[in-house]
């Protein structure tokens, strides 16, 4: 038998192979979703990502055409669920809820074994200003009484974060830089295990999200938000600005993200199915009535913003002091 002979078979069944190949790979875009979706959250169930991600994945079967799943994955202020994140397929099938200004940050200092490259987003859809918050019967009245109390003694004070280098501790390290204070920092897996500290009396104050501070009523009392203006949710709140900290504004961004090096078909169709489902009313309702900030914006508009925010945190970073 000629070397001719022997060599033609097997070419003819390589060139099968990657036919069938390329056609499976087509077919599975065209036909995706065809089984449900996970959404990794990286925060414990009933913290505010977690509240706000259960109410998109309530209408999203009615859009994506297969169910949503919360897959919770807590711990380090977010990097244990985003670095497991970083190691899935990147299919569509394993999606992110991100957190701004936390995927950014926190391998700028050497949390996270992730980068913000390893996102891929699909759609932004909320926005939570960061508050100070105590307990209804703290001996501490206000963002001065605090001050004050922190400055006689440095370093006593603890204020409980859901994490090193989320938004909550970057507000914690810019109102020290600010006030010239010492906090004592107690990062939290999240935000749900620094809200049962604070109750629990073992920390003297929280810096939180307003949507989960909102939900705990009069249980706590607000200091301060750290947005440019009073918040139409606390209107009777002073900002940190008008109390004479104006470098004092951050908030927890929201969104969905798909991993780098996902099909576009896939991203362009996951991109419009939620985007819809942002637009529906009684969805909208659901997020009104938990005290959540919407901000919507497309796959464009959040690529901009990582990029922005990119330069911003960067700059932030290099402007505290930093002690771990």
């Amino acid at each position: 038998m000629s070397l001719k002979k022997v060599w033609i078979p097997f070419i003819l069944v390589l060139v099968l192979l990657a036919t069938f190949g390329c056609s499976n790979s087509k077919s599975s875009v065209k036909d995706f979703p065809n089984k449900p979706i996970q959404l990794i959250v990286s925060f414990s169930p009933g913290a505010a990502t977690d509240t706000q991600a259960r109410i998109i994945a309530k209408y999203a079967k009615q859009y994506l055409g297969k169910e949503l799943v919360i897959v919770n994955k807590p711990g380090g202020g977010g990097s244990v669920g985003w670095n497991y994140f970083s190691s899935v397929p990147p299919d569509g099938y394993i999606l992110a809820a991100y957190n701004l200004p936390h995927i950014i940050t926190q391998p700028l200092v050497g949390q996270a074994t992730f980068k913000v490259d390893t996102f891929d987003p699909i759609i932004n859809w909320g926005q939570d200003p960061t508050v100070f918050a105590v307990t209804k019967d703290s001996p501490i009245q206000d963002l001065d009484d605090l001050i004050q109390k922190a400055k006689k003694s440095p370093g006593e004070l603890t204020v409980g974060t859901a994490g090193k280098f989320v938004g909550q501790h970057m507000a914690v390290l810019q109102l020290e830089k600010a006030a010239s204070i010492d906090l004592k920092d107690i990062p939290y897996k999240g935000s749900s295990d620094s809200i049962a500290s604070l109750l629990g009396k073992h920390t003297d104050l929280i810096s939180g999200n307003l949507s989960d501070m909102y939900r705990l009523g009069d249980q706590i009392r607000i200091l301060a938000i750290a947005t440019k203006e009073r918040h139409p949710l606390v209107p009777n709140v002073p900002t940190f600005t008008e109390l004479g900290y104006p470098d004092v504004v951050m908030s927890t961004d929201r969104g969905i993200a798909a991993k780098k090096g996902t099909p576009k078909e896939i991203i362009d169709k996951l991109e419009k199915s939620f985007m819809q489902l942002m637009n529906d009313p009684k969805f909208l309702n659901d997020m009104k009535k938990s005290g959540s900030d919407m901000l919507i914006l497309n796959r464009e508009q959040v690529k901009k913003e990582f990029e922005n925010r990119k330069v911003l945190y960067e700059q932030l970073i290099k402007s505290v002091n930093i002690n771990e």
